[in-house]
């Protein structure tokens, strides 16, 4: 497991929060130590609560971000960060929250940030969304004229101070498309010629494909008639369960 799954499966019916997040650190170490070899790896940190509130959070121990170097100087790190718990079936691993901050070396301020929050405090911020930390005049002319229809817009209109590309929230996939952590490394790699070996950039795409493997079987579960269907018409047979078709979750499919 080489991306922040939504969920994952142990394989049977008790599963350890501990035990389930530990061994996504250590693929996560892996994968990321193929591009970025002496790389601090990701540990645990166990939550006090239990049961179903229990949270657990994965980072770099010690937190010294992913440093990304061009012909061996520092050019760009990385600050990750996943939040996660178990899903409401209480069998799955589910990242509540999720952060990539991409900032220039030596620089306190980011200059992108990949965020996922699985339960929002507000329906009006997207659950998988990109911040980007940059000035653009047309930006702050058109954000300064915000209509007040909606809750963001109001709050940004009463706004005094200049406006910020960082206070736009540019949706990225909901909760199940969003980028993966492979996604953002790859694509720093090409932009900005980051040094890399054809292993490291093997290992983020295989850790991709097992990402997106994950998040057809979570899609699957939100809309189970449909995957069946689809099933289907690729020439398998799929009986419905006797106890009758699952229900669609129709929230996660609908939300930003």
């Amino acid at each position: 497991m080489n991306s922040p799954p939504s969920t994952f499966s142990s394989g049977n019916e008790s599963v350890d929060l501990d035990e389930l997040v530990t061994a996504f650190a250590d693929d996560l170490t892996t994968t990321i130590s193929a591009l970025v070899p002496g790389c601090a790896p990701f540990a645990v940190e166990t939550s006090s609560a239990r049961g179903a509130a229990e949270r657990v959070t994965m980072r770099q121990d010690p937190d010294t971000r992913i440093p990304l170097a061009v012909r061996g100087h520092p050019l760009l790190n990385l600050k990750v960060l996943y939040l996660c718990s178990l899903d409401h079936a209480g069998r799955y691993l589910a990242v509540e929250q999720s952060e990539i901050v991409v900032r220039a070396e030596g620089d306190a301020e980011p200059l992108l940030r990949f965020d996922y929050m699985r339960s929002p405090r507000s329906d009006d911020v997207p659950r998988a969304h990109i911040q980007v930390h940059a000035h653009r005049d047309a930006f702050g002319y058109l954000m300064g004229k915000a209509g007040t229809s909606t809750t963001r817009g109001r709050r940004r209109a009463k706004m005094t101070g200049t406006p910020k590309l960082s206070d736009l929230h540019l949706p990225v996939g909901g909760p199940r498309f969003r980028p993966c952590l492979e996604d953002v490394l790859e694509v720093l790699v090409h932009e900005f010629g980051i040094d890399s070996t054809a292993e490291g950039i093997d290992a983020l795409r295989r850790g991709r494909e097992q990402w997106r493997r994950r998040q057809v079987a979570t899609v699957v579960r939100d809309a189970p008639e449909d995957a069946a269907q689809s099933l289907r018409d690729l020439g398998y047979t799929v009986a419905s369960p006797k106890a009758g078709i699952p229900p669609d979750d129709v929230d996660r499919l609908r939300s930003l």
